[in-house]
């Protein structure tokens, strides 16, 4: 959850975003165009292999610029996620296990450095939070095709998932105290916006998220990644709210060498959501690589 949660970091902005276009199911839509009536495309993009240190890629090496993206220290794979997001419009929604089909190795252990700037012509677009991630999403798609000669597409295969229902009791979160980012901002300085989810959500210690003005289909994204599923909303909830998960980590080895590996992700969804998840197959969107390369020296 650590990836998910840099990347989830490294976007997240003081201000409501909206949720991305929908993608076109069994294909991929349609890309936006720029100023100039081109498909969107950084103006300038260095993309090069960083052998320097085995350092994690984190928040720190990953973020959108005043006139661009650049990300350090980081696998391609990365940026695929960054590029790319399922239908419903859910940010890192297919960083979930098994939802892009066909990544070399390479692509997810090489390490690279990506320094990309914004046509000044798309500048004032791009310092617009209403569009800034579906330019985002529609320039990184470009860089990748263009230097890793990527071609994808989308399919719909039955999985098993994980639905998440209302436990018996109900839930134990409550509506949100309030949902203008200003008022949360106030009272919690250091969250930052779900990137196309809508509300707010800050990390703690071990893994923990504080949620604030979530939707349930945001919390169902961060519960995929550790789930190892797809999980889908089944809860029939529809409002924003505040919402604490805790992660717990596994104990350090007792001197026996035994050790205990912490709550499941099922009793924590239990015990502190009052939520449930069971065991379900549907149809999850999946994002097939039909060709990718290493990128080409600058």
């Amino acid at each position: 959850m650590a990836l998910f949660a840099a990347v989830w970091m490294a976007v997240a902005m003081p201000s409501e975003v909206l949720a991305q276009s929908p993608a076109v199911t069994g294909s991929v839509a349609t890309p936006m165009v720029g100023a100039d009536g081109k498909p969107l495309a950084f103006a300038a993009a260095s993309v090069r292999r960083n052998v320097s240190g085995t350092e994690s890629c984190d928040a720190e090496h990953l973020y959108l610029t005043g006139n661009g993206f650049r990300m350090t220290r980081c696998p391609l794979i990365v940026a695929l996620f960054m590029a790319y997001v399922p239908a419903d419009g859910s940010f890192m929604g297919l960083s979930t296990d098994g939802r892009v089909v066909g990544a070399p190795d390479w692509m997810k252990s090489e390490l690279y450095d990506i320094d990309a700037r914004v046509d000044e012509a798309d500048m004032a677009a791009w310092k617009d939070p209403a569009v800034q991630k579906e330019m985002m999403h529609a320039m990184l798609q470009s860089l990748l095709k263009e230097r890793c000669k990527l071609a994808v597409h989308r399919e719909m295969p039955e999985r098993p998932v994980y639905a998440l229902v209302v436990g018996k009791n109900g839930p134990k979160f409550q509506e949100a105290k309030s949902v203008e980012s200003a008022a949360i901002l106030k009272e919690h300085p250091n969250v930052g916006a779900v990137p196309g989810g809508g509300g707010m959500f800050s990390m703690g210690a071990n893994g923990s998220v504080d949620f604030y003005a979530t939707p349930i289909s945001s919390l169902a994204v961060v519960l995929s990644n550790k789930a190892g599923r797809v999980v889908v909303d089944k809860t029939g909830l529809t409002g924003r709210y505040d919402i604490k998960l805790e992660m717990q980590q596994p104990e350090p080895a007792a001197a026996d060498g035994t050790q205990n590996p912490g709550a499941s992700i099922f009793t924590i969804v239990q015990e502190q959501l009052g939520l449930r998840l069971e065991s379900a197959k549907e149809p999850v969107e999946t994002l097939v690589i039909d060709h990718v390369e290493r990128p080409a020296e600058n």
